[in-house]
Order: C-alpha cells, then structure tokens, then sequence
C-alpha cells in the first residue's frame, strides 16, 4: 500500500508557486466570503489565509453573521465583480441559511472565481484540481478504468467525470439515493469518496488493490480499507492539503490570465 502524501506534494506546489509571484508583476489579492461561524470553516480559512500569505498573496476577509441576508451578499460579489483590487474571491461553504445557494454561486465573475464554484467559468474546482493533480503526481493511469465517485455535485463529482471522460466511458456518480452502494464500489478501480459521512467506505466495499481517494477527511475506514487498497488517502493530509494548494494555485492563474 502507497500513501498518497497530499501534504508534501502540496508544500512542493506552494514553494515553486512562492517563487513564481516573487517574479511577477501583479499584485495578488485573494478575497474569502465566510458567513456564520462554523468551527470546521473558521479553521480551514484561517489555514487558507496562512498559506495565501506565505507564498505572497494579500486579500481581505469579510466575515458575516449567519443572519446576513441573500440580496447582501449578492451586493458583496458585484463589487468584487469590479474591484481592480481584487484578483480573484470565494465564498466559504458550507453557507448558512441561504436557500439560492446556485443564485450567488452563479454571480462570481468568471474571471475572478478562484474556487471555481460558478459552473459557467473554466476554472477547475480547487478540490478537483488537487485530486487530480495527486493522482497524476503518483502516475496512477485513467486508462479505461473503473472510476466511482461517491458524489454528484457540480463543484466535485461532475467536474471529475468530465475530466475521467478523456480517459474511460466507465465512470459512475452515486449519491445518497443510490441503492447497494457497496455492489458499485467494490468494482471500482480508483474509489473517490466526498459525502461528509464517516466510515462510509470499509473494506468489504473495496476492491483488492484500488486507489482510493477521501475527499472528506474520514468517509473511508482508513485501518481496515487500507489493507485492500493500493494507493489511499490519509484521512488527513491527503485531499485537504492539496485543495488549498490548488486554490492559491487558481489565484495565480487569474492574475496571469486576465
């Protein structure tokens, strides 16, 4: 079994891309949208902050109670739209209390969605990115595999399917409705997992010497999977890593871009 090691491939990736904005012209700027206060957010921006200013990208963080409303908020991301200052911004999800979540999503201006969370743009989600790129970094082959993704958003299991398409037509999205999860799974060459839920993915539902990929930091029993599996994930230290690299990574673009 080969751990797939996101968090030295990512420290790679943030010391050539430091060396990169050393020589570049622009200033670069990272704006965040956090709304409400959840642990789990609050501490993933502040490391995303970290990260931002080791390899020399600025920003501001504009941080609202869970009260604020749609329309605000829509407000905020007009004049972000149009701010010379602002290279590229995200909004943290998890957002509370907002019923249009795709509505806001869809109002990031293309050309500053460093997450890439508007579907219309043609950056890469910052997760899929790094998934990617940890996979290619451990020359793990696409090749008319059998690839399941257990996850059907636009911002993760869709974005991968298009990818994986150039490589096999054998790629299947589940989500929470899909009946004997487990019969799926235990054919599946390379096994990504993004649901939030723990344990989710044991042993018996992993194929003898598959790739598996946990995106969320604990859907797959990492004791007992990592017996069957021949590259996997930690549960942290894997993905978590890789996402914040390839979101500073999506900044740099845009400011050399546009």
């Amino acid at each position: 079994m080969i751990l797939l090691d996101g968090k030295s491939l990512s420290e790679k990736i943030l010391s050539d891309l430091k060396l990169k904005i050393e020589d570049c012209k622009y200033k670069i700027n990272l704006d965040i949208v956090l709304v409400g206060d959840n642990p789990s957010s609050l501490k993933y921006i502040a490391l995303k902050q970290k990260r931002a200013s080791e390899v020399g990208i600025g920003g501001q963080l504009y941080h609202f109670p869970d009260t604020i409303s749609q329309n605000e908020l829509l407000e905020l991301f007009n004049k972000l739209n149009i701010d010379p200052g602002t290279t590229g911004y995200f909004i943290q999800l998890p957002i509370p209390n907002i019923r249009q979540i795709s509505l806001l999503l869809n109002n990031i201006n293309i050309h500053k969605d460093a997450d890439g969370l508007n579907p219309n743009s043609d950056v890469t989600p910052a997760v899929v990115r790094g998934i990617i790129s940890l996979l290619k970094h451990y020359q793990i082959s696409f090749d008319h595999k059998n690839i399941v993704i257990i996850n059907d958003s636009n911002l993760i299991g869709q974005p991968l399917k298009k990818y994986f398409s150039k490589f096999t037509s054998q790629i299947f999205l589940l989500n929470d409705q899909t009946f004997e999860l487990s019969s799926i799974t235990k054919k599946a060459d390379i096994l990504i997992s993004a649901t939030g839920v723990k344990n989710l993915i044991t042993a018996d539902m992993v194929k003898e010497k598959s790739v598996v990929i946990d995106v969320a930091n604990g859907d797959v029993d990492f004791n007992s999977v990592s017996k069957n599996a021949s590259f996997i994930t930690p549960t942290f230290g894997g993905v978590g890593p890789m996402t914040v690299a390839s979101l500073l990574q999506n900044t740099y673009d845009l400011a050399t871009k546009y």
